[in-house]
């Protein structure tokens, strides 16, 4: 096991620097970068072919369960479909006048994109919450180039509010992670400081005040990495002015990231701060967060930003879910985040494709999109479905599950009002999106841009959805899977 995990690791960082000696021209680049994902996708799948969810791998500074090896399974597949459809997307954005050639032929978006994976990676099999901390922020830094890799006025701009929010954000949970460890110190001494195993297993000797304390700072900190509100006012920006590539990583890889070391700290936090007070404090933020995306799905025109607050609102689910925390809705949380992280991928591919074809971001002015691209117009209407939760999409099952877990641990009020506020959003997304199908076009767009691998590719991530989503009580690996994921987090 440690082999793969060495291997893992490895890999990006070497493709990176190779990428930024500038000794290779576009083509090998592209092939340099999908060839790495490939190895790396190799190495995961070895990984979770070996590894026995009941038998957790440990080792020195590395320790894989059944929850990281969940989320690393998610981040992996994410990278796999970023690498393969970045040739066709980066092309056509140089195309298009959106890129510069020499900003591809310099390597820089291949190596921080490495970068970036790299640094999630990191996140996952890390057992230190320290160094769990330390790899979080570091995919700050590098998210932030990727965010303003265009380098445009609004980019830049979105960037600083990026850096600035989550920077924050970051040090609220630096603050709590403090916190923690001067409990630790109190109850169990300076031996194996901030060790996740170590705290696990003696979690219920903490200082009940000390662990309170921390959970208020880490759900804050660790919340504004995932988009949580009130420090959500960076991610409609990040989302929509970086390259969608970026976008649907950040959506999908960076939000599990964030809910996977959110978990991680509960895990230790909740057996003395008690599972009440951190139940009220995360359903009051999943339906703030919930509540502040609506209005904007409703009034926004940017194809972009309506996926971003469409984010948020998935997140806000995503966290009502965690505060439930039964076996029953920690379960669908997990088969959320997987749904939602591949549903957005395919949204902001496509959003990305629209915006080449149709030369604008406003809604408003895109018309007849099944008359005139076909292929980009049966992907977006599937994506829209699914980010809806509409049956069979993976969404679907996982929402329904969410919600009724709430209702059955008596969380009515808030169970309630995010029926309410989801119907809203439903209602928001398909108005504009059924608009820019169906109406009568006003313009002429450039025709269907989707490559040969893009299809695909965008169809088995729709693919796995469905069959993950509807059917992981009868695949006996994911089911499996999924209730030791849960059985570590202890709901």
């Amino acid at each position: 096991m440690l082999e793969y995990i060495i291997m893992l690791l490895c890999l990006p960082p070497i493709c990176a620097l190779l990428a930024l000696t500038g000794k290779f021209n576009n083509n090998t680049l592209h092939w340099l970068h999908r060839l790495t994902a490939t190895a790396v996708g190799g190495c995961v799948g070895m990984l979770v072919y070996k590894f026995n969810p009941a038998q957790p791998f440990n080792s020195e500074y590395f320790y894989l369960d059944a929850l990281n090896v969940w989320v690393l399974i998610i981040i992996t597949t994410l990278y796999l479909a970023a690498s393969w459809t970045a040739r066709s997307y980066l092309v056509r954005e140089e195309r298009c006048g959106v890129l510069k050639g020499e900003q591809l032929q310099t390597g820089r978006y291949f190596a921080l994109m490495q970068f970036f994976c790299w640094t999630m990676f990191i996140v996952l099999l890390v057992k230190n919450l320290g160094l769990m901390w330390v790899a979080i922020e570091a995919t700050t830094l590098i998210s932030a180039l990727l965010i303003s890799f265009k380098f445009t006025r609004a980019a830049l701009e979105a960037t600083w509010k990026y850096i600035m929010v989550c920077t924050v954000g970051i040090c609220l949970a630096l603050l709590g992670t403090l916190i923690l460890y001067y409990a630790q110190i109190a109850a169990l001494g300076s031996e194996k400081a901030l060790s996740w195993l170590y705290l696990y297993e003696n979690a219920n000797l903490l200082d009940p005040a000390m662990t309170k304390l921390a959970m208020l700072f880490i759900v804050i900190g660790y919340g504004t990495k995932a988009g949580m509100a009130p420090m959500h006012t960076w991610l409609p920006d990040a989302y929509a002015e970086s390259p969608s590539l970026t976008s649907g990583m950040l959506s999908g890889a960076l939000c599990s990231c964030a809910l996977y070391v959110l978990l991680r700290n509960l895990v230790i936090l909740l057996p003395t701060a008690g599972s009440e007070i951190m139940s009220g404090m995360l359903i009051f933020f999943a339906v703030l967060t919930v509540a502040i995306a609506v209005p904007f799905v409703v009034v926004q025109r940017d194809v972009k930003r309506i996926l971003a607050y469409s984010s948020m609102e998935n997140i806000g689910i995503m966290i009502a879910g965690i505060g439930v925390f039964t076996s029953f809705s920690l379960k669908a949380v997990m088969l959320h985040m997987y749904s939602h992280a591949l549903i957005k991928f395919v949204l902001f591919y496509i959003a990305g494709t629209i915006i080449q074809e149709y030369q604008t971001r406003n809604m408003m002015r895109i018309h007849g999109m099944i008359k005139d691209v076909p292929h980009t117009a049966t992907f977006w209407l599937l994506g829209i479905l699914g980010i809806l939760g509409m049956p069979p999409m993976g969404l679907f099952f996982s929402k329904f599950y969410i919600m009724t877990a709430m209702f059955k641990e008596d969380h009515w009020l808030a169970g309630g009002l995010l029926i309410v506020l989801l119907a809203g959003v439903l209602i928001g997304i398909l108005y504009h999106a059924m608009r820019m199908l169906c109406d009568k076009a006003k313009r002429e767009p450039l025709g269907d841009l989707l490559g040969k691998i893009d299809v695909p590719v965008l169809a088995v991530l729709l693919l796995l959805t469905c069959i993950i989503g509807a059917g992981f009580e009868n695949i006996p690996w994911v089911s499996n899977m999924l209730n030791h994921a849960v059985m570590v987090v202890g709901g």
